[in-house]
């Protein structure tokens, strides 16, 4: 089609139909930011490397952005961040399948059952809440997470795009270790505070500690595998160092679940690859917490670090207030967005005492999310005993998965055989965390929480359904 000109004071216009709807594009980041349109700069850049460099530094840059900037940051810096990666990511699913949904990935008949019943708990709880409204938000939030979920699955081709995903997540770990060191310091801290008993943890980008920990939680066992299998003595020691920095950022945050979601993701590796190290691995553990209930200034280190003082910090408060909610709405829960409403008539505190006014604060930064810390009472208040079922269900498909891969790679090659065990292994400790915080698997769509877990399922599925190709028999004492 030719196109139109207007004429005005002489001069000949071309009216590009084309041009007219990319003007109308970038009218769409003026609209949403405003006086901030300069945020788009540094995104403009990165669309454009983006362009240069191919499809797998675009889906790295987009996993980065999505972990690293949509926390607790500005609302019209998320919005840009949500806009520029979600569109990347249809524009890379699009170009790769189209609308010919005969071509789209599969994904195992279990995974399909548990989504299917986790969406009918969530409808009929919501359908027989008392605020059925607030139930609608949390439905579709799930909805467009496992939607990006699945996009990511699809995108994987083969083993080097599902590294490609934990490249990521390793580098969104030294970026949150980074930001710990830097604020530690900025906030006049020296080397000696590290133990010091004044010091209070610190925070990083995301506002929520706990979902920054999880990357390191996550970024370990690979680490570790890697370690396992190197031979040369500079990859040896940049993987020592990889784990001595994410040991410092835990320090820092002083994640006690994290702790524990470290020493089970190694215990689960080391039994599956090395059994004799295993051993090892549990006297010097042994040993360390000896040397630390003996020795009284390490007694103190550790009563400080591990919060002792704290005990089970309220915890067993959320848990009483949770349990009494299931005896009230055992069958079919409270609702799910409906935590809000209902905390304050389970309330344990005066609102005016030291631990009710903390409360009230967690109320207000959560925005009234189910503070359980259990992933298991997140559903059972939440959705009723449907729920509960449902919660069950997912470790139960993940392991079963999980273990089948491990022995359907037995005899592949060590180098993918040792990286899936370190999937597992990492996605384990985050099951294992959910039992004392209900962050890293379904926390209400939250995608800067949960996508690491997902991407680790996803791969692990990947492996589950693609057909073997190599045998590469493992010798006796790689599997010992």
């Amino acid at each position: 089609m030719k196109n139109d000109t207007i004429k005005a004071s002489g001069i000949s216009l071309p009216i590009n139909w084309q041009l007219f709807a990319l003007s109308f594009a970038l009218s769409i980041p003026v609209a949403v930011l405003g006086e901030n349109i300069l945020l788009t700069l540094p995104v403009l850049i990165i669309v454009t490397l983006s362009f240069i460099l191919g499809e797998k530094f675009i889906i790295g840059i987009v996993l980065i952005s999505l972990f690293t900037l949509i926390g607790e940051l500005s609302t019209s810096l998320r919005s840009v961040v949500h806009l520029v990666d979600f569109t990347l990511l249809g524009i890379l699913f699009l170009k790769r399948f189209g609308l010919n949904f005969n071509s789209y990935q599969k994904i195992p008949k279990s995974i399909t059952l548990f989504l299917a019943l986790y969406f009918t708990s969530m409808i009929i709880s919501t359908s027989l809440s008392k605020y059925p409204s607030a139930g609608i938000s949390p439905i579709a939030q799930q909805a467009a997470f496992f939607i990006i979920v699945y996009i990511f699955y699809s995108l994987v081709k083969d083993e080097n795009d599902i590294k490609n995903y934990f490249r990521a997540i390793v580098a969104v770990s030294c970026i949150f270790v980074s930001v710990l060191i830097i604020s530690f310091f900025r906030d006049g801290n020296d080397l000696l505070m590290i133990i010091s008993k004044n010091r209070t943890r610190v925070s990083a980008i995301t506002g929520n500690i706990e979902a920054a920990t999880n990357f390191i939680v996550v970024s370990f066992p690979l680490v570790i595998t890697t370690l396992l299998l190197k031979k040369n003595s500079a990859d040896k020691f940049f993987n020592w160092l990889l784990l001595f920095y994410f040991s410092l950022g835990l320090t820092l945050a002083m994640s006690r679940s994290a702790l524990i979601g470290i020493i089970v993701s190694t215990s689960i590796l080391l039994f599956i690859l090395r059994r004799k190290l295993l051993y090892k691995y549990f006297i010097i553990l042994i040993a360390i917490l000896l040397l630390f209930l003996i020795i009284e200034p390490l007694s103190e280190i550790a009563f400080f670090f591990f919060r002792i003082e704290e005990g089970l910090s309220t915890r067993d408060y959320i848990w009483t207030m949770s349990l009494n909610m299931i005896k009230d709405y055992t069958l079919f829960g409270i609702g799910p967005g409906t935590y809000k409403y209902q905390m304050f008539n389970y309330f344990p505190f005066m609102l005016d005492d030291w631990y009710g006014k903390l409360y009230i604060l967690f109320y207000e930064v959560t925005g009234g999310a189910n503070l359980s810390h259990n992933i298991f009472l997140v559903f059972f208040t939440e959705m009723g005993l449907l729920g509960f079922i449902t919660a069950i269900a997912l470790p139960v498909i993940y392991c079963r998965i999980g273990v089948k891969t491990i022995a359907k790679y037995k005899n592949e090659s060590t180098a993918k055989y040792y990286f899936i065990v370190g999937l597992f292994s990492a996605g384990s400790s985050i099951i294992v965390r959910n039992l004392f915080n209900s962050i890293g698997l379904l926390y209400v769509g939250g995608i800067h929480t949960d996508l690491p877990f997902w991407l680790i399922f996803g791969s692990l599925i990947y492996f589950y359904r693609v057909p073997l190709t190599v045998s590469a028999p493992l010798n006796d004492q790689q599997t010992q």
